[in-house]
Formats: C-alpha cells, sequence, structure tokens
C-alpha cells in the first residue's frame, strides 16, 4: 500500500533546509512497499495488503528500519533493500543537485490484521507510524520539522492507515484502499503492491505512491507563496512483513 502520510514529513523536511539551511546531502532513492497488517511494519502510500512476519522486521510492537544518518558522510544512508522499511521521498520547488531529500522512519507497526495470506482479497489492517521517528540527514531540519509549524509531532504523535478492498490486480499485484489519518486530515487513496513472499502465516510486501504534502494541510502551496522553497509532491516507499493477528 501506497500510504502519502509519510510523504508528508517528507516534504517537511525540506522546508527549513531550503529557508535557513545550508542544502541537505544527495539522499538516496528506493523503493518500498506498504500494506495490510502485520507485526512491525507500517504503511503509507505505497501497498495495502494483509499479512505476517517473516524474520526481517516483526515484532508485535515497533520496528526499526534501516537507514541511519552516515557520520562519515553526512547523508542520509538508502535502507537496506531486503529489510522492512518506510522512506518518504521529497523535492525542493526548484530541484536541487542534492534532492530527493530522503526520510526515514524507524517506528511503525501493525496493531490489526485480518487475512488468509494463500488469498489476501478481502483482508483488512491498521498500521500506525510514529511521526516522532523519522530522522534525515540534519537533526536541526528534523527538529524543526516536528515543531508547530509543520508536523506539530506534540499534537499529532501518530497517524494511521486502515486497509481494506483488497483486489488482485494480475501476477503478484493487488489494489486496495488506504485510509490515512495524519495531522488532523483524514484522506483515502487508491494504492498498488506487490505481495514478493508468502509463508503460512504472513506475507512481505512492497510498492510506492505518490501523493501531495497539502492534503494534509502540512505547508504551504508555493503557487501562492513565493517563498515557499518545497515541492508539493511526495513518494513513500515501502517494504513491509506482515502477519496475521
Amino acid at each position: 500500500m501506497k500510504f502519502h502520510l509519510l510523504a508528508v514529513l517528507a516534504v517537511l523536511a525540506l522546508a527549513p533546509s531550503c529557508k535557513k539551511h545550508a542544502d541537505a546531502p544527495p539522499a538516496a532513492t528506493g523503493s518500498a512497499a506498504m500494506a495490510g497488517s502485520a507485526t512491525d511494519s507500517t504503511a503509507t502510500g505505497s501497498a495495502a495488503a494483509a499479512g505476517s512476519a517473516t524474520g526481517s522486521a516483526a515484532t508485535a510492537g515497533s520496528a526499526t528500519a534501516p537507514g541511519a544518518d552516515s557520520a562519515a558522510t553526512g547523508s542520509a544512508a538508502a535502507p537496506d533493500e531486503n529489510a522492512d522499511h518506510v522512506t518518504v521521498l521529497a523535492h525542493h520547488k526548484n530541484p536541487k543537485p542534492t534532492d530527493p531529500v530522503r526520510i526515514n522512519f524507524e517506528k511503525f507497526k501493525v496493531v490489526k490484521a485480518s487475512f488468509d495470506p494463500k488469498k489476501i482479497e478481502g483482508g483488512t489492517a491498521t498500521i500506525e507510524l510514529d511521526l516522532a521517528s523519522f530522522h534525515t540527514a540534519s537533526d536541526e531540519r528534523d527538529n524543526h520539522l516536528k515543531s508547530e509549524s509543520y508536523l506539530d509531532v506534540g499534537k499529532f504523535a501518530t497517524a494511521t492507515i486502515d486497509i481494506a478492498n483488497v483486489k488482485h490486480k494480475a501476477g503478484a499485484t493487488y489494489t486496495a484502499d488506504a485510509k490515512v489519518t495524519a495531522h488532523g486530515t483524514t484522506k483515502t487513496y487508491p494504492v498498488t503492491f506487490d505481495v514478493i513472499d508468502t509463508k503460512d502465516d504472513s506475507i512481505r510486501i512492497k510498492g510506492q505512491h505518490a501523493f501531495t504534502r497539502l492534503d494534509f494541510g502540512v505547508g504551504t502551496d508555493p503557487a501562492k507563496n513565493p517563498e515557499e522553497q518545497v515541492g508539493t509532491d511526495l513518494t513513500i516507499e515501502m517494504v513491509l512483513t506482515l502477519k496475521k493477528t
């Protein structure tokens, strides 16, 4: 499932960098998927399904995603493609060589999931994302993004994704509806994801989804505010292991 709420954070990450700091170092891109239910995973824009956990990042509570900032280079590291992760990519209004800005989320979990790993059509799941657990290449930028001016994590600490209406599209590809609640706003998106592994009580999915931060009232519209340097379009990429609950 491709969940857009994460993307909101990515775009935000750019704002402080554009207005107060030097451009962030280059960020790597990657693919991810989000979907259904599981023990340590989160969904957001790319895929929605249900599932179970394989050993990669499943623990019924929260998962720690790879991709911590690199102390040596100062750039946000790309996540291990073989490990569960949730990342949002953002760009400046006027593209820069350092784009995209990578926002890696460390804590996400599937609070409930109902599906048959052998036939996931009709499955449902609810995923929660800790909005204060993200990091980019700059601690100063992270603190700015978490402030009341942007995500306001003190008031909106969690983003929730409810997955439903899962349907088979073709091969290992599925579609679903992802209802995302973040920053006091709820939006429903049609998402697509691929099932890359299936076990008796779990599935592993990957996908990505594009959306706009303006859907959740984050930041300002560059078309109306010439001083806004952050682009509106975001992409969330995920790989998740989902375990039936």
